[in-house]
């Protein structure tokens, strides 16, 4: 006999705790087609879990698990947000998946109401693991595709309601905890990786900045917390245009081009590695051009300051670049719209690296806000951008008109010949 009651720790995440903070990060929430949207995505979810365990006859490796857990924790997800829709917490669904897992596996139900925690599931699979089948895998499979089906053939979320709406969504939760226990995940892991991962792309309310990087390091070696750098648009003799940086007055850097037939502006790009700073805390390409390296501790120096940590930041920019280029330079992108898959693959190329610590929502701040103030200097032909790294701001303001350097053109003088003019060769 299983007592599912006895399992449950006091540190143990609930469904209920899950469902307040799945539920704080539901865009779709009080839309008219939220119903609709979510189980959209609650059918793609299911559709990668199958897809990523298709050859469900082999043990997955490190990598495959890595992505089935992301994609039933997905899939959980949205499980919880249509449950919402439809009237049930995610609690009822759980105390209903305990029922339909404990018939599956002919187990003995003693479990009483009250909160559902995710180990509990786990617990349950420990019980019973020696009765679990790996020639079941496929059944597994198949019934998780089913259930998801009958989801997506209902008309509306009115219409739900009298198809027993609770046994088929607890039939779902019963068919992802036993997906995790046929390829060895645990219940309780998946749903926290999967809170992890939407409160770094949507954060709690009051979920402050991560603490700037170089904090402990003396002022010597530390990014300015205020500081403007002047970007000014020349042109050179052959039309043209270049960019020029300045700080205090000092020239930053080389003079910038577009190195491409048609400009595209991006002989602005530094204001990116700014909007870093103003963001994440984080740039080596402007720690180098300032002389701002932790010299005091030489690993720091040399792997979070050193050529490696420029090249990625830099390629990042450029990878950036090229994407918001197809896409208006996110003029349309609502803060927080921002593609996912372009904030995991960000974050994914930094792995190892200090700012690997920041999360989803501060890269994309930096990057819709350095795009924004990108937008600005190409329009203004030039600017001065502020950076406070306390404030976590980037803002442009215009040079006035009599502090913009002349032009200097240089014409290039015709060659003199000496001595005698040759006779003519005709």
């Amino acid at each position: 006999m299983f007592n599912s009651d006895n399992s449950a720790s006091n540190s143990a995440l609930s469904l209920s705790e899950y469902e307040e903070r799945a539920s704080a990060s539901n865009q779709f929430k009080g839309t008219p087609e939220a119903f609709n949207q979510l189980r959209y995505g609650l059918f793609g979810e299911v559709g990668g879990v199958l897809a990523a365990i298709k050859k469900s006859k082999r043990d997955l490796g490190p990598a495959e698990q890595a992505n089935v857990t992301e994609e039933i924790g997905d899939a959980l997800w949205y499980l919880t947000t249509v449950g919402i829709e439809c009237k049930h917490s995610l609690n009822e669904l759980g105390l209903t998946a305990m029922k339909e897992l404990q018939r599956r596996l002919d187990v003995k139900h003693t479990r009483s109401a009250g909160d559902v925690t995710f180990d509990e599931f786990d617990g349950l699979i420990a019980f019973c693991r020696s009765t679990l089948a790996s020639d079941s895998r496929t059944e597994t499979l198949c019934g998780l595709g089913a259930h998801c089906g009958q989801l997506m053939a209902i008309s509306s979320v009115e219409d739900l309601a009298s198809h027993s709406s609770l046994e088929l969504l607890g039939s779902l939760l019963a068919d992802m905890v036993l997906v995790c226990a046929q390829f060895n995940l645990e219940v309780a892991h998946v749903a926290k990786e999967n809170l992890e991962k939407f409160e770094s792309r949507w954060p709690r309310e009051g979920t402050d900045y991560q603490e700037l990087f170089d904090n402990s390091y003396s002022e010597l070696e530390q990014l300015p917390r205020k500081f403007t750098i002047r970007f000014i648009e020349l042109y050179g003799p052959d039309g043209v245009p270049y960019v020029v940086q300045q700080m205090s007055g000092v020239n930053i850097g080389d003079r910038l081009t577009d190195n491409r037939t048609e400009p595209d502006g991006y002989r602005f790009h530094d204001v990116f590695h700014l909007a870093y700073i103003a963001h994440l805390g984080w740039s080596p390409v402007v720690r180098g051009l300032l002389k701002l390296k932790r010299k005091s501790n030489p690993q720091v120096d040399r792997d979070e300051d050193g050529a490696r940590a420029m090249i990625i930041e830099e390629g990042i920019a450029t990878w950036i670049f090229n994407h918001a280029f197809r896409h208006k330079y996110f003029t349309d992108t609502a803060p927080g719209k921002l593609d996912y898959g372009v904030l995991k693959q960000v974050r994914e190329m930094v792995k190892g690296y200090e700012v690997y610590a920041c999360p989803l929502w501060q890269w994309e701040k930096a990057i819709l806000e350095g795009f924004k103030v990108f937008r600005e200097l190409c329009q203004a032909e030039g600017g001065e951008v502020t950076v406070d790294m306390k404030a976590h701001t980037i803002t442009l303001s215009p040079i006035r008109d009599e502090e913009k350097p002349a032009l200097v053109v240089v014409v290039p003088k015709k060659k003199m010949v000496v001595g005698a003019v040759p006779p003519d060769m005709e």
